[in-house]
């Protein structure tokens, strides 16, 4: 696959999630701690903050786990290392793009991290096995005509 059809997919699923994970922590808070959902607005600078951190955190699944043929422990460090760095990354441009200001506000974004973590790799590993079963697919086609 294109790694730039990767990065663009990448940034697209990570960047819905990230705005989804925004959207549902504005409707938890006006439920269950009381506050005006009228009130819940994003701004351009958020809306532009989600789609760089979307397009950043996307560039180490590019760079880092395409075209690997290793291991299955190795691949886990790897998975290991990717999260942490992601989440490096995140934190600096929550800090950066003034996402939380208080200890409970990193704790959501944390949550929300790992969320939107799970959520792209389970998408991504979907998606990766319909384009494999679409190309067996085609492979067999090609098989029966011989």
């Amino acid at each position: 696959m294109n790694k730039l059809k990767i990065w663009l997919e990448q940034t697209m699923m990570i960047s819905f999630a990230i705005l989804v994970g925004i959207i549902c922590e504005g409707v938890f808070y006006s439920i269950f701690m009381g506050d005006e959902l009228s009130s819940f607005n994003l701004s351009w600078l958020q809306l532009l903050s989600i789609v760089l951190t979307g397009a950043v955190c996307s560039l180490p699944t590019v760079i880092w786990l395409t075209d690997l043929d290793i291991p299955k422990k190795k691949f886990i460090l790897w998975q290991i290392l990717h999260c942490i760095g992601l989440y490096v990354i995140v934190v600096l441009f929550g800090w950066l793009f003034k996402w939380y200001s208080h200890l409970d506000g990193f704790v959501v974004v944390s949550v929300i991290y790992f969320l939107v973590y799970v959520f792209v790799w389970v998408v991504s590993l979907w998606f990766h096995k319909r384009d494999d079963k679409k190309i067996n697919k085609a492979l067999n086609d090609i098989r029966d005509e011989d």
